[in-house]
């Protein structure tokens, strides 16, 4: 295992007041370039655990849960992504609190909460994306989704099916990211796979270039950019991107997927266009249909 430095690159920041449609559409979103907006938010609402207890109400939300010592093991080693668990908001208040979230890697994650009085504290910024920037929900029914966990918890290198927002609310996170034409160098997974072909095998924290030597290549192209309460992170499709909450505590933020304009976009790869056709699915027969050939591969390689 060979180490290397480089220097990470930094992607564009502007402050909310110099945003325009035409500015953002021509110089980030038809580019599918990223962009940080520095004052989203103002900080009058803190979204703490007593927040969240009160605003999420009683609903049971999803809580992947990746177990003890999960990330210390080499991506290739992964029989499986995580399990999840459900559980009410003030459940998993607790297990942040007494620290047992930590320990047993647990994280609410992407959990509609459209429905809750914490969602509407946003509806002012929600209206601004729609309004002033012209972002349309991917589908329909697309919604704010949750992101609550303990510090140092890392969601690892992925990218997404749509544009998306990430709005910071309560810590802070550190979003490492890739553009699409570095997919190769960043060694996904295959079609039909042990993980699902948008996660990659490599742990950019601690990189073993005898088995990836390309990704020294990736690293090359590597942002990063620290999230901090107020801010909203611009991620386009198909972007690699790794995001670690940082600091002490937990860290928790919102994000939003888009429909991916102008739609050329969605055709800058093989696994570009599957995605697209996925969006049009359930995603839970996807992640099953996926597993069934995998098992079946397997199964037929055995005998």
């Amino acid at each position: 295992m060979n180490e290397k430095t480089v220097d990470a690159l930094q992607i564009d920041e502007l402050p909310l007041s110099e945003l325009t449609m035409k500015h953002f559409n021509e110089d980030y979103r038809d580019r599918g370039k990223p962009l940080l907006i520095q004052d989203f938010i103002k900080p009058s609402v803190d979204w703490d655990l007593d927040f969240l207890c009160s605003h999420l109400g009683d609903d049971e939300y999803l809580v992947r849960e990746y177990g003890e010592g999960h990330f210390d093991k080499p991506r290739h080693l992964w029989v499986k992504y995580c399990d999840h668990l459900k559980m009410t908001m003030k459940t998993f208040a607790e297990h942040i609190s007494d620290g047992s979230a930590k320990k047993r890697n647990l994280y609410l994650a992407q959990s509609p909460i459209g429905h809750t009085d914490a969602a509407k504290s946003l509806a002012t910024e929600m209206s601004f994306l729609t309004q002033e920037l012209g972002l349309e929900p991917a589908i329909p029914e697309a919604t704010l989704n949750v992101w609550i966990g303990p510090a140092g918890h890392a969601e690892p290198l992925h990218f997404d099916p749509g544009d998306g927002t990430l709005i910071q609310l309560h810590g802070s996170k550190k979003v490492i990211l890739f553009p699409p034409r570095q997919t190769a160098n960043l060694y996904p997974f295959g079609f039909y796979d042990t993980l699902p072909f948008w996660v990659s095998r490599v742990n950019i924290d601690n990189p073993d270039f005898t088995t990836h030597p390309r990704y020294a290549e990736a690293m090359k192209e590597r942002y990063e950019v620290v999230l901090t309460p107020g801010q909203l992170l611009f991620i386009p499709t198909h972007w690699w991107h790794e995001v670690v909450s940082v600091g002490e505590g937990y860290v928790c933020s919102c994000n939003h997927f888009w429909k991916v304009k102008p739609y050329s976009r969605n055709f800058s790869s093989s696994r570009s266009i599957v995605m697209l056709l996925m969006n049009n699915l359930p995603w839970h027969w996807v992640l099953r249909f996926n597993r069934f050939i995998f098992n079946l591969k397997n199964r037929s390689a055995a005998t």
